[in-house]
């Protein structure tokens, strides 16, 4: 592995740590680099709503500045230019920490890497619904000079980033992935069934994800009502937090108990352990973790055509694509993987002969060589092109 004998002082700044997809790709890239021996410290803007103690025993340092509204942002910019001038490179993920992160790294003349989780910018809205597509293109433009590298986690995600002004040699693919060891041992510790109130002979769709209407968890709770008049007892379980949730829990409690909207959960792997298939419904992604932690697990998964998500299926064979707003061949799709065994078998067989390739180890090893060329100043190296 390339300069892991070397130890570098990487500093991960982000908006908040929880349990999303781009906050669970920072938390197992954090961890990796420290188990080498790298020295890592995280800031997060508006706080930290996970138990970070596995982190801290690493050695990792996690600030949290309770900074969520942009004047306390703008008012910390110093407190983390200090922080960043003890780093050799900053990384920032997420808007807006890519912003106020670069303009730290600036003050502190420190080198700046960003990793781009945009599941599509017409999602990304301000606090108050407002639009910030302008406001990020502008903003992605005018710090490109002093970013040495911008990685995305899906390949749809490099023309957006050309288009908003950022420099193609500078644009690097790294995607997500997943501990697979651990995650396997942690699928053998969580909820049972019986816990959750679902029978052993039941089907369980699982659905992991923020709850947001783009997420499309409605569709889920409409497809399972309709797969268990034709496939039998199906169960919908959905995990996640957001504005929906309280919606989302008031129509699982008129299902009469098969629907589960169990809030979130540091028990993902266990509850995928269970299920007979993972669902993404949605209208914009960018590389989905659920998709990444199904193949590990050997689960089944129908997701639509958003971000690379039909890509990474057929790849793998380990899941069915489907056209967004296509309410019926979403429904079809789940119909076929859980009424047909050797669909299932199929699908569940190529999930895990693929899921290799998405070990956190790999992506550790590409963000280890990309931090090492951007302290010695080298240019991106080819293979991470």
């Amino acid at each position: 592995m390339s300069g892991s004998r070397q130890c570098r002082r990487v500093l991960f700044v982000t908006n908040f740590l929880g349990w999303a997809g781009a906050e669970t790709q920072l938390l197992h890239l954090a961890a990796g680099l420290a188990e080498r021996g790298q020295d890592v410290s995280i800031v997060a803007f508006a706080g930290v709503h996970i138990d970070s103690a596995s982190l801290e025993r690493l050695g990792v340092r996690v600030y949290s500045f309770e900074a969520a509204t942009p004047a306390r942002k703008i008012a910390s910019v110093p407190a983390l230019a200090r922080i960043a001038r003890r780093a050799q490179v900053v990384h920032c993920s997420t808007f807006d920490a890519t912003l106020w992160g670069r303009l730290a790294a600036v003050l502190a003349r420190r080198t700046t890497v960003i990793t781009e989780h945009t599941p599509g910018r017409e999602v990304q809205t301000s606090s108050s619904g407002h639009p910030r597509q302008r406001l990020i293109a502008l903003h992605s433009r005018l710090l490109d000079a002093f970013t040495y590298a911008s990685v995305v986690v899906a390949r749809w995600q490099v023309p957006l980033l050309r288009a908003e002004g950022v420099r193609p040699e500078s644009i690097v693919h790294i995607p997500n992935a997943v501990p697979l060891r651990e995650l396997r041992t942690a699928a053998h510790t969580g909820a049972t069934r019986e816990q959750l109130g679902i029978p052993q002979d039941a089907k369980v769709v699982l659905h992991a994800a923020r709850l947001f209407p783009y997420k499309g968890q409605r569709d889920t709770l409409a497809a399972v009502r309709r797969l268990r008049e034709s496939v039998g007892d199906v169960h919908a379980v959905i995990v996640g937090d957001g504005p929906d949730r309280e919606e989302l829990e008031r129509e699982a409690a008129e299902t009469g108990g098969w629907a589960h909207v169990l809030g979130p959960r540091d028990d993902v792997p266990a509850l995928l352990a269970l299920s007979d298939l993972a669902v993404v419904p949605s209208k914009a992604e960018a590389m989905p973790m659920i998709v990444i932690e199904a193949m590990a697990l050997g689960v089944p998964v129908v997701g639509t055509d958003v971000g690379d998500v039909r890509a990474i299926l057929e790849e793998a064979g380990s899941g069915i694509s489907v056209p967004v707003d296509d309410f019926e061949a979403f429904y079809a799709a789940c119909h076929e993987v859980l009424a047909d065994p050797s669909v299932h078998r199929r699908l569940a067989e190529g999930a895990r002969k693929s899921s290799q390739a998405y070990d956190s180890s790999v992506m550790t090893d590409r963000y280890d060589t990309l931090f090492e060329a951007a302290v010695e100043g080298r240019e991106i190296p080819a293979n991470l092109r």
